[in-house]
């Protein structure tokens, strides 16, 4: 603990100037005041599916607006690769205080980790997201009323042992240099990309979709290829093919 406190003096400088706090941290300040419950010998509940070889890293916050945005576009574009078998994605959620009090965001990752504890699957880890970043947009931050929204969607909470995932989101943070939200960073092979925006992370996996995907039938990419619409002022990253 007490190298994570003399890490956090030395980098409070950085942590104001992008409004981001590395969750290992986070969890020391946050842990008498958010109610943060752990259990001994429990399964982690780590956020991350699929078995492709290309690793996302998505960094969202459910109070930030542009992440709350994307949701939409996004859940298809997971479900394309996730289920394809296209990339291995890592859900890693953080506290930006631009957008919220830190503690609130603490409040709501507590429950989705709590969530996968109790049924991790793709599927309802997108469910629980997306009845989170619902929350988030009618500002409900107090705790009774969030765990009664929650029981009411149908999902299930399990006590769970949470210090594992946030030392790993911490060294992620600091590894990626994360800085806002939303933030999408890519690992192929050598290669490692970072995508800032909500549009700038939606072109990064419609490109790996359309270049590395193996759609599962009747996926949202045959309604999209029906669609057939561009982005006009987009450009391929490093990470399209060439030559083929």
């Amino acid at each position: 603990m007490s190298s994570l406190i003399i890490n956090h003096k030395k980098n409070r400088r950085l942590w104001k100037r992008f409004g981001i706090m590395p969750w290992a941290v986070l969890l020391i300040l946050c842990s008498g005041v958010a109610g943060w419950e752990t259990a001994g010998g429990q399964e982690t509940p780590l956020p991350s599916f699929g078995s492709g070889t290309i690793k996302v890293r998505l960094y969202t916050d459910y109070f930030c607006s542009p992440c709350r945005d994307m949701e939409p576009d996004l859940e298809p574009l997971l479900l394309d690769l996730v289920k394809g078998g296209t990339i291995h994605l890592t859900f890693i959620d953080v506290p930006a205080s631009q957008h919220t009090a830190s503690q609130h965001t603490t409040l709501y990752t507590r429950y989705f980790l709590s969530a996968l504890a109790e049924k991790k699957d793709f599927d309802s880890a997108l469910h629980t997201r997306r009845v989170l970043f619902e929350a988030a947009g009618k500002r409900v931050v107090d705790k009774n009323q969030l765990v009664n929204l929650i029981a009411e969607k149908g999902i299930g909470l399990k006590p769970v042992d949470l210090n594992p995932v946030f030392i790993l989101w911490n060294r992620y943070l600091q590894e990626d240099q994360i800085r806002s939200t939303p933030s999408c960073v890519i690992v192929h092979g050598d290669l490692k990309e970072t995508h800032v925006g909500g549009l700038e992370v939606i072109k990064a996996l419609e490109i790996l979709r359309d270049n590395f995907g193996k759609t599962p039938a009747g996926s949202s990419r045959d309604g999209k290829a029906a669609n057939g619409k561009k982005n006009k002022d987009s450009s391929s990253p490093s990470l399209d093919k060439k030559g083929e």
